[in-house]
């Protein structure tokens, strides 16, 4: 293919999509009906997650404490690293909508 058609394609195509944009109508994102159950089992989901991450955050201080007054270094270090994951578990969990729904516009 010469690149006097492939210049041409390139620019038929072009017109084409900058025609059907304006032609393709593009919707906000809207719950259907009865999509109430849905967020219902996601906030239970959330608050799930949030409760696993409480959950390990008071572990890892346990971990911690034992660690340092038996001698048990390893224990204590494991316990900073399980504190640090569930401090960047809680903030992952708590922006996650809103990373999505902003994201969505980026497109």
């Amino acid at each position: 293919m010469s690149d006097m058609n492939a210049i041409g394609i390139h620019q038929a195509v072009h017109q084409l999509v900058m025609t059907a944009s304006g032609l393709i109508p593009d919707p906000a994102p809207a719950a259907p009906d009865g999509s109430g159950a849905l967020v219902t089992l996601l906030s239970w989901i959330k608050w799930g997650a949030l409760i696993c991450c409480a959950g390990a955050a008071v572990t890892a201080g346990g971990m911690i404490a034992l660690g340092n007054t038996s001698r048990r270094a390893e224990m204590a270090e494991r316990g900073k690293v399980t504190l640090i994951c569930s401090v960047i578990g809680a903030v992952v969990i708590a922006v996650a909508g809103t990373l999505i729904t902003s994201s969505y516009g980026l497109g």
